[in-house]
Order: structure tokens, then C-alpha cells, then sequence
């Protein structure tokens, strides 16, 4: 039940050559990081304090707060063959691509990490496509990471959300790791009663650090979406339900103030939290009106508005609250002025017709060429974006105005190809 970005042709997480690699790796090598399968399934492992905060500055080098402005977040993940998996996450000064922060956490025995334990957690994406090198294939390099990505943490990236698996049952939890290792389970014992295996999944973090939210599907197909209190109640409220049906690959992400979750497919989240870009089965991608409450985005769940087919926008990520930016839909611009560019759409003038409304689509951000790009990050004032430009086998990376007809610059700075090339971007602030 893993992700599906990139229906359009250009898929997160490196396209399908990169997809082949790690179906090939994480099998053979997760079991040192995600727990053996001979581990004793009854294993609680070490108990945090409720509510514990970790990421102490003596953690590790450079390990201090994240700045909240002028640095560029990203996430790497290690799983080797001979010890736990490890999350390293990275905070870059984008005027000089020097590291300025980092924190590294070490994946619970219990922690789902690999594709081949059948449980979705946007860590399972994390983890898949981060090996160096699978980021880049012939579909064109990885893309700006999903809100689900940037949600496996909290706001200052000092703990991170984690689904727990009882190897033996295959029954799954929700919890959290800090820094220093220490795991929180926030799930209960399983019941000794006669039903379904307990099947937690797709666990994000509160930006405010007050609870892990989370799914779970019963044998009925049915999803439920709730939060777990991170207090020592470990209190657990019902946010939303509804029929699961034809929402394979579909992921968990928080939007908006007073938060709820939407479950949806390559779900972005507008600054505001009013809107989110999805892609729907049977109607592709999707402008989406939030409710005030968690959700499904499916056909009949919520009011939604179609990209129309002649915008071929892929949407990569929000400009401010109305504007997405978009690539070519199918890899392939229909429109020879706009191959591998890019373009804004001013969601505001979907009107639910066929056609693009007149004045909603923008010129072409960078002219074409037959370089294959990929938007890395938006700045957070939207005026940026930091791209991955592939060239036969080579990858280089250039920043560029949000505006038709900007001229890229390349980033010169050594260390920025090791910060970009690497895992994922989860945020520019």
C-alpha cells in the first residue's frame, strides 16, 4: 500500500528502474532494521516518557535547533545489512549549501521500513528510494516529497512517527522515535478477543507535536482516520470513515488549523490548509475543496474540481493558496513550447469545465529543451524553486524564478549536489 506519486508518467521516488532497486534491496537487508522475523514478536522495546522530546544538542554533530527560516530540509535513509536503519535528516543553508544541522534517528527493530512487510508508511517510501543512486533514472530525477514526508516529523524534526508490526501476528501500531533512540508506543496491547488483526497504518506526525495520527482498515475495506494523544493517556479520537474501495496506494497527510487528516493519493496540502492537489481514480488529478473535517479524497467524497486535460499539469507543489505549479502530465509536453518546463495554474478559475478558463494557466517558467527537470523544492514565498535538470547521465541542479521566461542559475557550491541528489527534500522554510 505504498504511495503512488506520479501517475502521470514521472513517479517520486525515481520512476521504475529506481522502484526495481529497491524491490530487490530492501528484502534482503531491511530485517536488520525493521526487526528479524526469528525477533521475539512480544518485544516492547525501551519505553520513552510520555510525551518525551528528543534531540538534545549534544545528540550528535551540529545537532541544535532547526532555524525556522533560510534553510532547506532534507531526509535521508540507511539500511544496511548488518545494522538498524538509520533517518538522517539535514537542515542546508541555501546561499552556501554548507550543513548548518542534522539529526539522525534509529528505526525501532518494531518499525515497519521495508516495502515487503505490506504495511504503508510514508517511512517505507522514505526508506525505498534512498539508496545513493536510485533517486535518478531514466524518467528524470525524484521529486519535491509529498506532505506525508515532511509529516513523519514534527515541527522542529525532534521526533518521528513510526507504525510498529508484531512479526508474529502481523497486527500494527502507532509510536514514535526521538533522537536518542527511545520509542513511545502510542498503540494498546492487542485484544485476546475473537476479530480482525488491529491494522494501523500511515503514521504522521502533528506539527505540534501533540499527537500521531494514523488509519486503520478493517476486513470490511472500510478506513478509519484518528489520532493518538502523545499525553500519558495516549488518548485516542476519531477523526473520519469511509469505504477504502479503489485507494490502493493511498497516504495520510494533515491539513489546516484545527488539524485533520486527509487520505488521499499524492495529496498536497496548500499553505492555508483550504486546498489540496490529488489524484482521484477515474478522475485523475484533482483540485480539492478540504472540509472542516478528515476525509477521503474520492469520487463522491469531497467537492472537487478536475485539472482539465489541456492544462497537462502534473502538480508538484503550492505557490501561495490559489497557484500550483505544474510539469507535463504524461512526462511529455503536449505543447512543444513547454517540454521539461514548467508553468503555474491559478486554481481559483477552475470552473469545472473541460477546458482551462481563460488567463488560469501561466507561460513557461524555463524554455524547452530536451533536458528532463524536476522541481526539488518552492521556496516559501513561492517566488523560487530549486529544479533537478538530467542530461544524458548527467544531473545538475539550478534555481529559478517562479515567472515566465526566468533564465536559471546553476548552484555552483560543491555540497549542493550532495545535499539534493540524495533522498528527499521535505522543506524549504
Amino acid at each position: 500500500m505504498r504511495g503512488t506519486e506520479g501517475h502521470g508518467g514521472r513517479r517520486l521516488g525515481g520512476g521504475t528502474a529506481a522502484l526495481a532497486v529497491a524491490t530487490v534491496l530492501l528484502p534482503l537487508v531491511a530485517g536488520c532494521g525493521g526487526g528479524h522475523d526469528d525477533a521475539d514478536p512480544g518485544a516492547k522495546g525501551t519505553q520513552a516518557t510520555a510525551g518525551q522530546r528528543g534531540g538534545s544538542k549534544n545528540a550528535d554533530q551540529r545537532s541544535g535547533d532547526f532555524p525556522d527560516k533560510g534553510v532547506v530540509v532534507t531526509a535521508s535513509c540507511s539500511v544496511p545489512a548488518s545494522n538498524p536503519a538509520r533517518v538522517t535528516v539535514t537542515g542546508w543553508d541555501p546561499a552556501t549549501w554548507k550543513r548548518t544541522v542534522s539529526r539522525t534517528f534509529t528505526v525501532p527493530a518494531e518499525a515497519v521500513v521495508a516495502e515487503a512487510d505490506d504495511v504503508a508508511s510514508p517511512l517505507v517510501e522514505l526508506c525505498a528510494d534512498n539508496f545513493p543512486g536510485v533517486g535518478t533514472s531514466e524518467d528524470g530525477p525524484r521529486a519535491v516529497a509529498a506532505t506525508r514526508l515532511r509529516q513523519l516529523f514534527d515541527k522542529d524534526f525532534s521526533r518521528m512517527a513510526v507504525v510498529l508490526i508484531d512479526r508474529e501476528t502481523e497486527a500494527t501500531g502507532v509510536g514514535y522515535v526521538d533522537t536518542s533512540g527511545k520509542l513511545t508506543k502510542l498503540s494498546g496491547e492487542q485484544s485476546e478477543d475473537f476479530g480482525d488483526t488491529p491494522k494501523e497504518e500511515n503514521a504522521v506526525f502533528a506539527q505540534d507535536g501533540s499527537a500521531v495520527w494514523f488509519t486503520e482498515t478493517d476486513s470490511s475495506d472500510r478506513v478509519r482516520i484518528a489520532s493518538r494523544s502523545v499525553a500519558g493517556d495516549h488518548a485516542v479520537t476519531e477523526q473520519a470513515g469511509g469505504d477504502g474501495s479503489y485507494m490502493d496506494g493511498a497516504g495520510l497527510a494533515l491539513a489546516g488549523d484545527p488539524v485533520r487528516g486527509v487520505f488521499g493519493k499524492e495529496v498536497r496540502i496548500s499553505p492555508d490548509g483550504r486546498k489540496a492537489t490529488a489524484f482521484i481514480t477515474w478522475k485523475g488529478y484533482n483540485v480539492v475543496d478540504l472540509p472542516r473535517r478528515s476525509a477521503l479524497l474520492k469520487v463522491g467524497g469531497v467537492k472537487a474540481s478536475g485539472i482539465p486535460s489541456d492544462a497537462d499539469c502534473h502538480p508538484y507543489g503550492w505557490v501561495d493558496d490559489r497557484t500550483v505549479l505544474c510539469g507535463p502530465r504524461l512526462g511529455e509536453a503536449e505543447d512543444p513550447k513547454r517540454k521539461n518546463s514548467f508553468w503555474t495554474l491559478d486554481t481559483s478559475r477552475l470552473d469545472g469545465t473541460a477546458d482551462t478558463p481563460e488567463g488560469a494557466l501561466g507561460d513557461p517558467i524555463i524554455q524547452a529543451t530536451d533536458r528532463k527537470n524536476t522541481v526539488r523544492a518552492i521556496s516559501p514565498d513561492g517566488k523560487q524553486l530549486i529544479f533537478a535538470s538530467l542530461q544524458g547521465t548527467r544531473l545538475e541542479f539550478f534555481t529559478s524564478a517562479i515567472a515566465p521566461g526566468a533564465s536559471p542559475k546553476k548552484i555552483a557550491a560543491g555540497d549542493a549536489d550532495r545535499a539534493l541528489s540524495v533522498g528527499e527534500v521535505l522543506e524549504w522554510r
